[in-house]
């Protein structure tokens, strides 16, 4: 598999990478980002108090679950065929790998900033001596995004979603199972599910849209409306989906084949990894090393995928087995063997984290552990290995 490309690349190469002026001699990331400020939703805010990993990580996981349920759409008696198989699509569940790999980053790299502008603050010239009170310049510096990173988690589950339900139709996979649930189609009819899976995909830019009514005029936000539009799109899992559609009972080369993974399943990735770096303030060189990582977390993501459709069982995949061979497409076990799909994973996975080690440690002005970058980095490893 090819290595993920720097995104210094200009906007006709097709890279999601939003710049301001001041920003392009070092931005080599795509950025956007996003703030909200509207609905109510139920998501429960994570406590401040230390806890173990295992343990915040539940109560983060049933946060996001409330906020992705607390944000799908209310019925209204004439547009419920839709919204309620829109509804069951969401709510079959999954462990919400990219709300949960969104907010782990923001807050993980919200505290690095902050922990960095503070130090940056105190080490001033002049600053104490002249009485300055420091206090809470760390989080005035930053802008908060709490809400807005709630709007973009649930929009980003939303497309994902979409995603799943067009996937699974018989034009494509022909799939009757999704996360254990019978697939959309087959509950609510192809009809109905095409419409449900449209749905999704605009509702889910209408609740992102939200968050500029509490943060107008925040780049940041802008920034991260700009990726959540264009990582779904024909330059980014869209593009992936068509070029495994059409080259689907024929022997793609290894470019293609990186092509499709690094789009159809990494692009949702590194959106969710990059919008919550740039609501967290990051950006240049650091922001690439988080896209980068996102990639190779989705490239190691769909292979082990690959691996287990061929060694797995319905239970671990949620899904039915032997689909590939069944829709007669070309993996990365097809082309290499599981031994060499089992020593990339591994591989790609280790590559991740040392990317995302890098990222923090460049931002982090003293070493530490927060407890989030802890999380965010076992994630890494378990969603990968479907181990938990």
């Amino acid at each position: 598999m090819a290595e993920k490309k720097s995104t210094t690349k200009k906007e006709s190469d097709k890279k999601t990478s939003t710049k301001t002026k001041s920003e392009k001699k070092t931005d080599n990331k795509k950025t956007s980002s996003t703030k909200t400020g509207a609905k109510k939703t139920s998501g429960k805010k994570i406590s401040s108090k230390k806890t173990d990993n295992n343990s915040m990580l539940d109560e983060i996981k049933s946060y996001i679950e409330n906020t992705v349920i607390g944000m799908l759409p209310e019925p209204d008696g004439m547009s419920d065929p839709v919204r309620n198989a829109m509804v069951y699509a969401v709510k079959a569940g999954g462990k919400r790998v990219r709300p949960l790999l969104m907010y782990l980053t923001y807050k993980a790299f919200s505290a690095a900033s902050n922990s960095q502008t503070a130090a940056e603050q105190t080490a001033a010239p002049g600053s104490q001596a002249e009485g300055a009170d420091n206090s809470g310049t760390a989080e005035k510096s930053a802008a908060p995004h709490d809400k807005a990173v709630e709007y973009f988690m649930a929009a980003l589950e939303m497309i994902h979603t979409y995603s799943l339900i067009h996937d699974d139709l018989p034009a494509l996979d022909n799939d009757d199972l999704r996360r254990g649930n019978p697939t959309v189609h087959k509950a609510f009819g192809e009809d109905v599910a095409i419409l449900a899976g449209d749905g999704l995909l605009n509702y889910a830019y209408e609740t992102a849209a939200k968050s500029f009514i509490s943060c107008p005029g925040d780049i940041d936000v802008e920034k991260a409306v700009f990726i959540l539009a264009s990582k779904p799109g024909l330059y980014g899992m869209l593009g992936g989906q068509a070029v495994d559609v059409v080259l689907t009972g024929k022997r793609p080369t290894a470019e293609q084949l990186s092509y499709i993974y690094s789009n159809k399943t990494a692009a949702l990735l590194e959106c969710a990894m990059t919008i919550g770096g740039t609501l967290a303030g990051v950006s240049g060189e650091n922001l690439d090393k988080l896209q980068n990582a996102a990639y190779y977390i989705g490239m190691a993501f769909q292979v082990q995928d690959d691996i287990l459709d061929v060694t797995g069982t319905v239970e671990e995949l949620g899904k039915d087995v032997s689909q590939d061979k069944k829709n007669g497409k070309i993996t990365f076990v097809t082309i290499y063997g599981i031994e060499k799909a089992k020593e990339y994973v591994k591989q790609a996975s280790l590559l991740a984290i040392k990317l995302v080690d890098e990222a923090y440690a460049t931002i982090t002005p003293t070493p530490q552990t927060d407890e989030y970058i802890s999380i965010l980095k076992n994630l890494i490893t378990q969603m990968i290995s479907r181990k938990n």
